[in-house]
C-alpha cells in the first residue's frame, strides 16, 4: 500500500569483473564465491530488507524506508562494507569490488518491474563510470541511453554511407641529430552528417569507440580499419612516398572473436600488403582472460609475420610473468605517464623501468604524446627507441599524411 511518509528503494549490485573468477579458477570456485557473498550480504543488511540473487553476478537488494532515512547511509555503506572483507575461497584471499544502481519508488516508478529497470539503468552508468560506485536513477539517465541508442544506430549507417576515415599520425625513431619516420598509426574519425545543417559534425572516438564495442559494431568497423590501413600502406609504396609500417589498434572484443586471425589474414590477401608493414597494437586487456590462449593467437598472428605491440602498456592488465611470453616486438608507454614524467618523479620512474624492461626482453619502446621538446629530450635521455605526438605532428588525413612524409626533413632539434 502506497503511503506518503514512506518509500522503497531497490538497489542491484554487480560483482566486478567476476567473470574473471570463473576463466580463471572455474566454475565451481565461482559458484562457492556466490553463495559466500549472499551470506555476506544478509549478514550486514538490515533484517527488514530483501536480499536476492538476480541475475548470473548480480544481486538485488529492496525494502520499505521512511522518507527521510539516508539510503546511501542505511544500504548502500553497509553493502560495501560487506565486500571490503576478503573471502577465502581455494586457499587464495579475493576482495570483489561492486558497483551499485539505485532507484526509489515513487520517484523512479510506481511498480516493481519500472523500479528493477531504472535500477540496472543506474547500475550500468555506475559500471560505465569506471566501476566500483554507485549511481543513483534520474530522468537524465534515460535520456542518455535514448541518445546512445541514436548514435548506435547512426554508427551503424556511418559505414555504409562511408562516413568514416582513417587519419594517421607518424612514429619517428630517435638517433642523434635526427628522427626518422619509422611509421604511422592509424585512428579512425568520424564525420557524421547532419541532416538539419547539411554538414559534417566531427564524433570523438572516445564518444563511439566504447558504443561500438558495447554493440558489436567494433568488429565489423574493426575489419574496415585493418583492410583500410593496409590497402593505403601498399599505396603508398607504389606511389614511391615511403615504404613504412602501418599500425592499427585492435580491442579486445576483436581480439576474442573466434574468426580474428582469419580477418587479419583475409586483409593481408586482399591488399597484398607485405606483412612485415602491418603492425597490431593490443592493450594489455586482452590478456584479462584465458593467457594461454591470447598467447596461442599472438603466435599465430606473429607467423603471419606481422608485428605485434602491446598499447598503453603499464595501465591495465600487467602479468610480467607471462610478457617473456609473449610474441611481441614493441612496448608502447602509455602517453600519461609521459604527460607529467617531468614533473612527477613516478612517472619518470615508470617510463625509466618501462624502457628497461623493453630492451631486457629485446623489444623495442615506444612512447606517445610526446608535445614537448622536453619530452623528447627526457626520453632520448631514457634510451627511448622511437617516439609519436603534438611535437612531430597531430593525427592528419591521408592527404596531408602523404604531404608531411614528402616534406619532412628529419630534423628536430633535440638538444636546442
Amino acid at each position: 500500500n502506497r503511503s506518503d511518509d514512506k518509500k522503497i528503494a531497490v538497489c542491484v549490485i554487480d560483482l566486478d569483473h567476476f567473470k574473471d573468477i570463473n576463466d580463471t579458477m572455474g566454475h565451481q570456485a565461482g559458484d562457492f564465491l556466490l553463495t559466500a557473498i549472499g551470506k555476506r550480504l544478509r549478514e550486514y543488511v538490515s533484517p527488514d530488507l530483501y536480499v536476492a540473487r538476480s541475475g548470473e553476478d548480480e544481486f538485488s537488494v529492496f525494502g520499505v524506508f521512511n522518507q527521510d532515512d539516508d539510503i546511501d547511509e542505511m544500504v548502500v555503506l553497509p553493502l560495501q562494507q560487506a565486500m571490503s572483507e576478503s573471502f577465502d575461497v581455494k586457499g587464495q584471499h579475493l576482495t570483489m569490488r561492486i558497483s551499485l544502481g539505485v532507484s526509489h519508488f515513487p520517484k523512479d516508478g510506481a511498480e516493481a518491474s519500472v523500479l528493477l529497470k531504472n535500477a540496472d539503468i543506474a547500475l550500468n552508468k555506475a559500471k560505465n563510470q569506471g566501476r566500483g560506485i554507485v549511481y543513483h536513477y534520474s530522468s537524465d539517465l534515460q535520456d542518455d541511453i535514448t541518445g546512445r541508442f541514436q548514435l548506435i544506430s547512426a554508427l551503424r549507417q556511418a559505414i555504409q554511407k562511408d562516413e568514416l576515415e582513417l587519419f594517421y599520425q607518424p612514429q619517428f625513431s630517435l638517433t642523434k641529430g635526427e628522427a626518422n619516420i619509422c611509421g604511422a598509426e592509424a585512428l579512425i574519425r568520424w564525420f557524421r552528417f547532419d541532416e538539419e545543417t547539411q554538414e559534417k559534425v566531427f564524433v570523438s572516438p572516445a564518444d563511439f569507440i566504447p558504443l561500438a564495442e558495447e554493440s558489436g559494431l567494433i568488429i565489423p568497423i574493426g575489419e574496415w580499419v585493418l583492410e583500410t590501413a593496409c590497402r593505403q600502406a601498399v599505396v603508398w609504396c607504389q606511389e614511391d612516398h615511403m615504404t613504412i609500417p602501418v599500425a592499427g589498434n585492435i580491442s579486445a572484443l576483436q581480439f576474442q572473436h573466434p574468426n580474428f586471425v582469419n580477418m587479419v589474414k583475409a586483409a593481408l590477401e586482399k591488399t597484398g600488403i607485405d606483412p612485415r608493414y602491418l603492425e597490431l597494437e593490443l592493450t594489455e586487456s586482452v590478456f584479462a582472460g584465458d593467457i594461454e590462449k591470447s598467447i596461442s593467437v599472438l603466435q599465430e598472428l606473429k607467423e603471419l609475420g606481422i608485428t605485434l605491440a602491446i598499447d598503453d602498456f603499464g595501465t591495465g592488465y600487467s602479468c610480467l610473468s607471462y610478457l617473456s611470453k609473449f610474441p611481441i616486438d614493441r612496448l608502447k608507454i602509455d602517453q600519461s605517464f609521459i604527460r607529467n614524467a617531468l614533473t612527477d618523479s613516478n612517472d619518470a620512474s615508470i617510463t625509466s623501468t618501462i624502457v628497461t624492461l623493453g630492451h631486457a626482453l629485446n623489444l623495442k619502446v615506444i612512447a606517445e604524446g610526446v608535445e614537448t621538446l622536453e619530452h623528447q629530450k627526457f626520453l632520448v635521455e631514457q634510451g627511448c627507441d622511437e617516439v609519436q605526438g603534438f611535437r612531430y605532428s597531430r593525427p592528419v588525413p591521408e592527404a596531408d599524411f602523404i604531404t608531411f612524409i614528402d616534406t619532412y626533413t628529419g630534423e628536430l632539434d633535440y638538444f636546442q
